[in-house]
């Protein structure tokens, strides 16, 4: 076969005009940049602020706040006093101000807590902690050469509730420790220089510099987590690969299938391909699709342990994350996939929306939500992504505590699976039934919204 002359040049020329007719006829190219421009700006203003100023953004931080200390007297005969409590007194209402909650409780509770992600932090002050200070100030004697212990407030943390909220536990301790020590050591320096000038004794500079810093503040992990837990972020990246299986494999489900039933072209580089179109209606095409989505939800989870495990990633409970995933995944897939039977191409930017740009900021995972602003923490509610984090949280650092909310993710995933399913059975049985199968023309459009269409 001979190739025409000119037809290179007849294409160019077609295909100029073709870029020329696209241009001057706005409805070709404003729908696509509004939409790709309108839907990365959310997702920059999600994302970006989410993450902008924690400091700033700080609210309902909870820390757990025990003080046993019992009081303590300088001498006998003279005023008891409890420093514990004075500390207390103080350090709410300025811990307030920042963002922290701190709430009072007993030690064995403030553990329970810290160790199912309840609070974020447990500040302990023991029972002789006045007694040794006291001690302490009678130490700047200088006829005493006894060094005395020295009194110390623990701030005990938990990265299994996240890396990040770790570190704001372990500054607002640095803070602490400066605030303590400068209320307190004024306290002991003034009663120091008080007993040494009735007594004519000397303040040497060691004791005053001794008595100006105390308190020491240590901050330790009671329950530090294990080797492969990715320092507290192998939760969430796991989470990531379970909302991503039902999102993504739910839109390639579709296309898939969708192809296989003749509903949409196949098409392989140059290969353009429509097949007969079968004749399925709405509901047995999206059942078909589900179908489809529960088999790789068994298969993905499997893998994704097998995975996990050869990479090195820590997972105890190794058996009931791989139940969580298959439900994890089998929900968002079937929602996923009932929003596309539901609402077509606009389900693919309705997914996107709801399980990726408003869902990776409002999961907790990596800035926990209370230093996020308190929009996130409305969207964690209903999110899937935080729901499977909590549940995903609790297998892997928690020991699949149903209280430290692996029970709470579960009837919510449950709760999203059952409205996916709904969702999908009635919206398309009542396509089918007013005949709207996904044939052309199977739906009469009113002048003007066909217009539009043309």
């Amino acid at each position: 076969m001979t190739e025409r002359p000119g037809a290179p040049v007849e294409e160019l020329e077609q295909a100029r005009a073709a870029i020329v007719d696209v241009v001057k006829h706005p409805r070709f190219w404003v729908m696509p940049v509004a939409a790709v421009v309108g839907l990365m700006c959310l997702m920059a203003a999600m994302y970006m602020g989410a993450v902008v100023n924690p400091t700033k953004n700080l609210h309902n931080f909870p820390v757990a706040l025990v003080n046993e200390d019992i009081g303590g007297s300088v001498a006998a005969g003279q005023p008891k006093q409890n420093i514990g409590d004075q500390i207390v007194e103080s350090m709410v209402p300025s811990a307030a101000k920042s963002g922290i909650v701190l709430t009072e409780t007993n030690r064995t509770d403030a553990l329970r807590k810290l160790n199912s992600g309840k609070v974020y932090g447990v500040v302990y002050i023991g029972p002789n902690f006045t007694n040794i200070t006291l001690n302490m100030a009678k130490s700047a004697a200088p006829l005493i050469q006894i060094k005395p212990d020295q009194p110390r407030i623990d701030v005990y943390i938990n990265r299994g509730s996240g890396t990040f909220a770790s570190s704001i536990t372990s500054v607002f301790a640095e803070t602490m420790g400066k605030q303590v020590n400068e209320a307190v050591g004024k306290q002991l320096t003034a009663t120091v220089r008080q007993q040494l000038t009735a007594n004519k004794m000397d303040f040497s500079g060691a004791a005053q510099l001794a008595l100006a810093t105390p308190v020491a503040v240590k901050v330790s992990e009671p329950t530090p987590l294990p080797e492969g837990a990715a320092n507290g972020l192998s939760a969430f990246y796991f989470t990531l690969l379970l909302v991503l299986a039902g999102f993504t494999g739910a839109m390639m489900v579709s296309s898939i299938v969708d192809g296989a039933l003749g509903q949409l072209p196949i098409e392989f580089g140059p290969m353009f391909l429509v097949r007969k179109r079968l004749p399925i209606s709405r509901w047995g095409t999206l059942a078909a699709k589900w179908t489809i989505m529960a088999i790789i939800a068994v298969l993905q989870s499997s893998l994704y342990l097998a995975v996990c495990a050869a990479v090195g990633i820590s997972m105890p409970n190794t058996f009931v994350l791989w139940l969580f995933s298959i439900l994890a995944i089998t929900a968002v897939g079937v929602t996923a996939s009932a929003m596309l039977s539901v609402f077509g191409s606009l389900g693919l930017i309705l997914n996107l929306v709801f399980f990726v740009i408003l869902g990776l900021p409002s999961s907790g995972g990596t800035v926990p939500l209370e230093a996020s602003p308190s929009i996130f923490t409305w969207l964690a509610a209903f999110e899937p992504m935080h729901q499977i984090y909590i549940g995903v949280r609790a297998i892997l650092y928690f020991d699949a505590d149903l209280g430290a909310g692996f029970g709470k993710s579960i009837i919510i995933c449950v709760i999203g699976l059952i409205l996916g399913l709904l969702m999908g059975v009635v919206v398309t049985k009542w396509y089918d039934r007013r005949k709207w199968f996904r044939v052309p023309g199977a739906m009469k459009l009113s002048p003007a919204f066909a217009k539009l269409t043309e």
